[in-house]
């Protein structure tokens, strides 16, 4: 070391000694550095040499140290938690589905071979040719591969392929309820509807598999075990019930084909809770393939959508105005034989009459009597009104649901006399399909606006329920009296011979509701269309005590007359019977003796197989 030490400053001083022609200065002090840079260097080691001998590391330690030079860790899809029915049937769920890698230092299929794994993997034989070509030790092939697939691939025998299973999301009942549910998207993540809203909570642990890495740190995959997940996501338990979401589905979709309609919705709610049992759009999709659906079919339209309500909307004014006893009834008013003028305006009833009772305003749908009783309420007294009934955002919206539209009503201190008049039959306002659900389901329950309620509960992986709803009354709107009144009116409407309703009637129930048809705002023009209309029909069954309330919309149909008693009742009839015999509801109408006694069950086969009958749950 002394020799060492000797040599190096002898050379150093014969390079200070030595004469230089350019820049003696620059190039000395260039030297210095280099030279106190090697020496630190060189000390460094010596040291660490030291410590290392010292003080030498555990075996533990020394594996932690390999297993880092040497292995990775690969993070798969995290294994969401279910989306579950109130009666516990799954909308989704995780499974596991395998995927397939390769080694491509291994992985080199025959001509023959890579003919094969392109047919059965739909994949062109260029990209899996390119897999192949790789310098690397892992690649993947293709993620998530159905069983059938993956045992063809392996029946191949081709070395250098293995097989990882991932956790997938899969929806057993495809269509029925997708807008509601969602979809997610290829990393698993939440796109719309409750698998975005609740993205975070449905999220399990992230599933990892530990392959290999060589000296020069390329992976290796030596194995294709799969690690649990330590904890899967949460389970959210919707108010939705799967039966009764089909049966509206299959209901809606054959009411807005024969209507060549744009498209439809229908809601579905228990009025005495609140709760939604069915929320039915169309068109639909399967969430199953969301790579190739149309994004328009995803949209939720009962929840989403604002529009005129029309003629659905003068039972709640004249309920308000024999709630505050302006009205009654059988009280009889002049209707001007079908054409009245106001605010320099005229309107007319598309059936004519020259006076009709208060109920018989409902029936016959008289847009003139409407407003002659809307007018006893005034300006303030009609905007309370429909206020109460939780139109204009003053209806709670369920907790935790994403992307609910609100109605809008101008103040009254602003309308005019045209404005009030067309208020008084719903037009001049817009409001949502959740709005008037809950508005009727204060008439059928006895007077209570109840808040509409879509979550049921909400469990931990361990088994702690973290949210549990309850029903809640938002406030009292009606009497039980005016209730009753109203219930019996709104079933004339089904059975009187001219009322407008005719075809909500089912087989074995009491129905009633309200029809309408509203004109729709042309989008280019800003004014009404010519040709642009809105059937629609909310009623409820069994009109004495009434189970459910359900509103149906049909969109923009192009079939001609577009009555909401010829398009939208029927469909309202199609779920009101099917829901109510599945809910083991004793049928109310007398039937002739060679009706049999027994109604029949309902039983739905969903598309995941089960046979469900239940009786109600309150």
């Amino acid at each position: 070391m002394k020799n060492y030490f000797k040599k190096f400053t002898y050379l150093f001083k014969s390079g200070l000694n030595r004469p230089h022609s350019i820049g003696p200065k620059f190039e000395l002090s260039r030297f210095k550095v280099v030279f106190f840079g090697m020496q630190i260097v060189f000390f460094a080691i010596i040291i660490r040499a030291g410590v290392i001998q010292l003080f030498p590391p555990s075996k533990d330690q020394l594996k932690k140290i390999a297993a880092k030079q040497y292995e990775q860790h690969l993070n798969l899809a995290p294994y969401r938690g279910p989306i579950l029915d109130r009666n516990g049937h799954p909308f989704a769920i995780s499974i596991k589905q395998p995927s397939i890698a390769v080694n491509p230092r291994v992985f080199d299929p025959s001509p023959s071979d890579l003919k094969k794994i392109s047919e059965l993997l739909d994949i062109p034989k260029e990209k899996v040719r390119a897999i192949a070509g790789k310098k690397v030790y892992f690649s993947w092939l293709k993620r998530r591969v159905d069983k059938k697939t993956a045992a063809a691939i392996e029946e191949l025998g081709i070395e250098g392929l293995y097989f990882i299973n991932e956790p997938t999301r899969t929806y057993p009942l495809q269509s029925v309820g997708a807008q509601i549910i969602g979809s997610v998207g290829s990393d698993n993540l939440g796109l719309f509807g409750l698998e975005r809203q609740f993205d975070k909570l449905l999220q399990g642990v992230t599933s990892t598999v530990s392959p290999s890495k060589d000296a020069r740190g390329r992976t290796i995959l030596f194995s294709s075990d799969l690690a649990a997940p330590d904890l899967p996501g949460h389970t959210i338990q919707l108010t939705i019930d799967h039966v009764i979401q089909e049966i509206a589905d299959e209901s809606l979709k054959t009411g807005v084909i024969a209507a060549k309609a744009k498209s439809g919705f229908a809601i579905v709610t228990d009025p005495h809770t609140g709760r939604i049992l069915a929320l039915s759009n169309y068109p639909q999709f399967d969430p199953n393939a969301i790579g190739v659906v149309n994004m328009e079919a995803t949209r939720n339209h009962a929840l989403l959508d604002s529009f005129e309500p029309g003629s659905v909307l003068k039972p709640l004014v004249i309920a308000a105005a024999i709630e505050k006893r302006k009205t009654s009834p059988t009280e009889m008013h002049n209707c001007e034989n079908g054409v009245y003028r106001a605010g320099g305006v005229v309107f007319r009833d598309d059936h004519p009459a020259s006076t009709l009772s208060t109920a018989e305003t409902i029936v016959r749908s008289s847009n003139i009597c409407s407003y002659k009783i809307a007018e006893r309420l005034g300006k303030d007294g009609l905007f309370e009104a429909l206020r109460n009934f939780g139109y204009s955002g003053n209806l709670p919206l369920p907790e935790m649901f994403p992307s609910i539209s609100r109605g809008f009503i101008s103040k009254p201190d602003s309308w005019k006399a045209i404005r009030f008049a067309n208020i008084a039959f719903g037009q001049g306002l817009t409001t949502t399909g959740l709005e008037m659900a809950m508005a009727y389901g204060a008439v059928a329950n006895g007077g209570n606006l109840m808040k509409p309620q879509i979550i049921d509960r909400i469990t931990s992986p361990s088994g702690e329920i973290t949210y549990a709803a309850s029903p809640e009354t938002v406030r009292s709107v009606l009497s039980l009296d005016t209730s009753r009144k109203m219930r019996e009116i709104l079933g004339m409407v089904v059975t009187d011979p001219r009322g407008t309703g005719k075809k909500a009637a089912t087989e074995f129930y009491s129905t009633g509701g309200k029809t309408g048809t509203t004109e729709k705002v042309d989008p280019k023009t800003k004014a009404y269309s010519a040709d642009l209309r809105l059937s629609s029909f909310i009623g409820l069954a069994p009109v004495s005590d009434p189970y459910l309330v359900i509103y149906v919309v049909v969109d923009e149909p192009a079939v001609r007359p577009a009555y909401g008693g010829l398009l939208a009742a029927p469909v309202f009839s199609s779920i009101a019977e099917k829901a109510l015999r599945y809910m083991n509801v004793a049928p109310d109408i007398q039937r002739d003796k060679k009706t049999p006694e027994v109604l029949p069950k309902v039983e739905r086969i969903s598309k995941g197989g089960d046979v469900e009958s239940s009786p109600r749950k309150l």
